[in-house]
């Protein structure tokens, strides 16, 4: 189906790709696995036609191809799902399936198109409203409707880009067959995912990059999960968990642990209605965070998730109930927004939309909350030395990997990027940490690299709320983990509850 012979692409000086080549079946499902920056979403933009290669060649269902542009490749029979999605926000789920399935002067009509996306959404077991509009849909749904507009769309290859890193388990669990299942149908599949597990449950082989460069083609059988993650980033790496970092018997914790420890983050009796249905998003949240512990919040994606989030931020006035931050004693109703004084450090789940000014360098991403503020400015007059001293400690004290302070953060890899909102949300060690699904898109290491950064606030008696998909990674760092399901919030017995029994939660079984 697929023969790619030695693909090359140079970004200035950088070598994003060298002499990269990989060949696919018909039938198949095939791997692409690397750390951030190893040049898979290079080598995918490629055979989608949103970039082109210095040098190579790419042959597809038997004939040499040319594509310079996602509409060849949509008419050669190519799909893909991007890491970040390409919808119209304003626009419908038709409306943006239509869009992709525009071809020239020719579109399909509404009755066929609906017919084509109804045969897809049912393999898939999912009803999606396809007059709902995109920008009413959580990041979960929004990544359901890029999946059916590119099998709609496809017919031959399907690229998938982190398809399930917003997804729930019992989500990637329906995935799975059904990737399967369109792979049984004659379509080969390019699947790129930092879930070892999942890519090992799903691909029949595996191509691994490193550093723009191919380091091993094989059956996936060949390898373990250990001997895979080795060969993505050349180390072997343990992923943190919380029990390697409890404090050592008889050494005091940095701070007042304990049931006499008061709650830095609280919700009491919190409810939120939708303004359009009136529906309940939110219904008596009740919810406490202390000094040194993280409190994890599992769930299927869209049970209030994001309510919840914008509701702790300020963006959205409760119907009912009080958030509380502070100790008991200065204790207020006044949410802290975005005040740099605030004592909350966040790290939104859509770090290019929600967290990071793209056009504008490392150094002023990095000093966004704190740039007006002393000793970074004077009588409103910015102190530049004082900002590249700064975001140099961030940049080395996070291992950000970027040519200097000065370039685009938008030309850094997913990984880096995520890097530069931790340092500096994390950085000032905020009393009060709020993290959204802070892996999302990330590899092995930088993944394991954001867990231990959250466990170092931990233990420097950090206040963390986790509002995390990944239940795996939530429940490796969570003290204490509650379920959200349709708006309403459940304790469970966690650690003593197993990840049976909060999947189950998360579906609604009491």
């Amino acid at each position: 189906m697929l023969q790619l012979t030695n693909i090359s692409k140079h970004f200035g000086p950088v070598a994003a790709l060298d002499n990269v080549t990989l060949s696919l079946r018909q039938g198949a499902i095939h791997g692409i696995l690397g750390e951030n920056g190893a040049g898979k979403s290079t080598l995918m933009n490629i055979l989608f036609g949103l970039a082109r290669p210095d040098t190579g060649k790419i042959e597809f269902d038997g004939r040499r191809v040319r594509i310079a542009s996602p509409v060849i490749a949509q008419r050669l029979g190519i799909g893909m799902v991007h890491q970040h999605f390409k919808l119209v926000e304003s626009l419908t789920v038709l409306e943006n399936i239509s869009l992709a399935a525009v071809r020239g002067l020719w579109s399909p009509g509404r009755r066929e198109l609906i017919g084509r996306i109804r045969i897809w959404t049912d393999r898939l077991h999912w009803n999606p409203d396809l007059e709902k509009p995109v920008a009413d849909l959580s990041v979960g749904q929004r990544q359901r409707v890029e999946i059916v507009k590119a099998l709609c769309t496809g017919g031959k290859l399907l690229i998938l880009d982190e398809p399930t890193a917003v997804l729930a388990p019992q989500e990637v669990a329906e995935l799975i067959p059904a990737l399967r299942a369109v792979a049984a149908a004659g379509m080969a599949v390019l699947f790129i995912s930092h879930k070892l597990a999942e890519v090992q449950k799903l691909c029949d082989r595996i191509t691994i990059l490193r550093k723009g460069r191919v380091v091993y083609t094989g059956s996936i059988r060949e390898l373990d999960a250990g001997q895979i993650a080795e060969k993505m980033i050349g180390a072997r790496l343990k992923i943190p968990h919380l029990a390697d970092h409890q404090e050592p018997p008889g050494e005091a914790p940095r701070w007042d642990r304990g049931e006499l420890s008061p709650p830095r983050l609280e919700l009491r009796n919190v409810s939120v209605r939708s303004s359009h249905q009136g529906a309940w998003l939110l219904f008596n949240v009740n919810l406490s965070v202390r000094s040194g512990e993280i409190h994890g919040i599992a769930g299927v994606d869209g049970n209030g998730q994001d309510c919840l989030v914008r509701c702790i931020l300020g963006q959205i006035e409760p119907v009912d109930g009080n958030v509380i931050f502070g100790d008991s004693s200065d204790s207020h109703r006044k949410t802290p927004g975005i005040n740099p004084r605030s004592p909350l450090g966040c790290i939104p789940e859509d770090r290019q939309r929600e967290a990071l000014v793209l056009p504008l360098s490392v150094q002023a991403n990095l000093m966004l909350k704190r740039y007006h503020t002393s000793p970074f400015s004077w009588m409103g007059l910015c102190r530049f030395g004082r900002w590249r001293q700064r975001s140099a400690e961030l940049i080395r004290q996070f291992d950000i990997r970027c040519p200097d302070a000065q370039t685009p953060v938008g030309m850094l890899s997913g990984g880096n990027q995520q890097k530069v909102v931790v340092a500096r949300e994390l950085g000032e060690k905020p009393r009060i940490i709020l993290a959204v699904n802070p892996t999302r898109g990330l590899d092995v290491g930088a993944s394991a690299f954001v867990m231990k950064q959250l466990l170092a606030a931990r233990r420097d008696g950090a206040a963390i709320l986790l509002v995390h998909s990944d239940l795996d990674e939530l429940l490796a760092i969570s003290d204490r983990v509650s379920v959200l399901y349709n708006g309403q919030l459940q304790e469970t017995s966690w650690p003593d509850a197993s990840r049976e029994q909060i999947g189950k939660m998360m579906l609604g079984v009491a």
